[in-house]
């Protein structure tokens, strides 16, 4: 079988959870004997041209820079470009578009299509909007350009022969965002490596080496730094707690627009010392940092699609606590339906958090999590999709 993968991004060239998802369905694709194709903007500044990874073939092309209608126009125009090279080729061939963004690239396309949804455009722009001072004349703006969006993805969408989506939340919320008729929508999930991530025997040494006493309680969060998270929201929580509790750690990982904002609500908190903003964590320290934690922490706000993170976190042993925001319930809930809280509010997690840390809530045991997440969470489901996919529009493969 032939996958073009045309996407905003491709791991590890650029960080983030979607790109993540496309990369490891990419290359468990090409595992499996396909030939498999990568279409992508390069990262600012980062190496453009064909080069293969993990036996996916990476066509990068420039990223635009200027405002964002030219970069928009730019970009699908460089993508377009990517994919009429690579339509010279007679073997059957099967499109997978993975952000409305490309819409004006997909339409150039004549060849079967499927479109892998892994986050509403418009949706994560509004909320991305509503953390920054915006006058009336600028919100009224806003609701025009996500209505573009929404037009735009529901056309991509509807252009597709097959709808795949990594969540029954987005299932379901799909018919809100884009009402109407839209193709089969299949839910594919997502998945974890159990080979890389697994219950670390090495979790002593690397706490004691990171400066985390035995008898220390680690809190954990590994996310996007931005508002839809909830991150301010959990160390306002830790704050409530730290007193009461005075062994409780935070660790927070990654990187993003609202790291100044943490920053300075860590120094207003008081919690220096006590909370450690890790910055990037590369892929091979990851399994290690979540094993050293004691509780991974999901506060997400809205619009958790899937949660690579929770899912790795249970993978090495490690029990998580996530808001009912999103796809979290599906994961956590068949686990435990304690481990989840309410969205956006800061009592129902300290609350959550304080029945952990005084003993009135038992976390399940790290064995357990890690069970349970190899037994539900395979990148073979989306490649089993994908396949699927391949043989009901392009017809036959092996």
């Amino acid at each position: 079988m032939r996958f073009l993968f045309l996407t905003l991004g491709y791991h590890p060239d650029q960080i983030g959870g979607a790109f993540r998802y496309v990369a490891e369905t990419a290359e468990r694709l090409a595992a499996r004997g396909h030939e498999v194709h990568s279409v992508y903007p390069a990262a600012p500044n980062g190496e453009t041209g064909d080069s293969p990874l993990n036996g996916v073939q990476r066509h990068r092309f420039a990223n635009a820079s200027g405002n964002f209608a030219a970069n928009w126009r730019a970009e699908n125009r460089a993508a377009q470009a990517e994919l009429a090279k690579l339509s010279a080729s007679s073997a059957p061939t099967l499109l997978v578009n993975c952000h409305a963004f490309f819409g004006p690239a997909q339409r150039s396309w004549h060849g079967p299509q499927a479109y892998l949804f892994t986050g509403p455009w418009a949706e994560e722009f509004l909320f991305s909007r509503q953390t920054q001072p915006r006058g009336f004349a600028k919100r009224i703006f806003d609701r025009f350009v996500a209505g573009i969006m929404r037009q735009v993805e529901r056309s991509s969408l509807r252009r597709a022969g097959s709808l795949l989506t990594i969540s029954d939340y987005y299932i379901a919320a799909l018919r809100d965002w884009h009402p109407g008729h839209l193709p089969p929508v299949k839910m594919v999930s997502g998945g974890t490596d159990s080979s890389r991530f697994q219950p670390d025997i090495g979790r002593r040494d690397f706490r004691s080496a990171r400066g985390v006493a035995e008898d220390d309680f680690l809190l954990l969060t590994v996310r996007r730094l931005d508002a839809r998270m909830g991150l301010l929201m959990l160390l306002e929580s830790f704050a409530a707690l730290v007193k009461e509790f005075p062994r409780l750690r935070l660790w927070m990982a990654g990187r993003g627009p609202q790291e100044g904002a943490l920053r300075e609500a860590i120094t207003r908190l008081g919690l220096a010392g006590r909370v450690e903003l890790l910055g990037f964590v590369p892929e091979a320290d990851l399994p290690r940092v979540y094993s050293a934690a004691d509780c991974t922490v999901m506060p997400s706000l809205d619009l958790e699609g899937f949660g690579l993170a929770t899912v790795e976190s249970l993978a090495c042993g490690t029990p998580v606590l996530g808001s009912r925001a999103g796809a979290t319930p599906e994961l956590l809930a068949p686990l435990d339906p304690q481990l989840l809280f309410a969205p956006g509010s800061g009592e129902a997690l300290t609350q959550r958090l304080r029945e952990v840390l005084a003993g009135r809530l038992a976390l399940p045991a790290r064995e357990r999590c890690a069970a349970y997440a190899r037994a539900q969470f395979s990148w073979d489901r989306p490649a089993d999709g994908l396949e699927a996919a391949f043989c009901e529009l392009v017809g036959g493969g092996t």
